[in-house]
């Protein structure tokens, strides 16, 4: 069964920072490649949502997998409503203490 991949408003934000970032600092190619890396991590989350590392904390749980060596995706699954929500795309050279979902 393929789960819906839906985004939340923060994991939209986070998605354009790092694509602004890239603007900034990389090249065209390096946005390519970024993009094209979620494309193909959402792909595999829609067959295999339970793959990412599981996390549990006060406001529940969630998933973690990595996207590249500089971002993390964070995300929900809902199976009843065979869902995935993505949380946030995390930059991992950012301190943790700031990490808010």
């Amino acid at each position: 069964m393929v789960y819906e991949v839906r985004w939340t408003q923060k994991a939209i934000i986070s998605y354009v920072d790092n694509l602004n970032y890239l603007n900034k600092e990389w090249t065209e190619q390096e946005i390519n490649n970024f993009m094209t890396a979620v494309q193909d991590k959402l792909i595999v989350l829609s067959h295999q949502p339970f793959i990412g590392a599981l996390k549990k904390d006060k406001r529940g749980k969630h998933y973690v997998t990595i996207i590249n060596k500089r971002i993390s995706l964070l995300y929900r699954v809902k199976p009843i409503k065979k869902q995935i929500e993505l949380i946030l795309f995390w930059n991992t050279y950012r301190n943790p203490t700031g990490l808010k979902f």
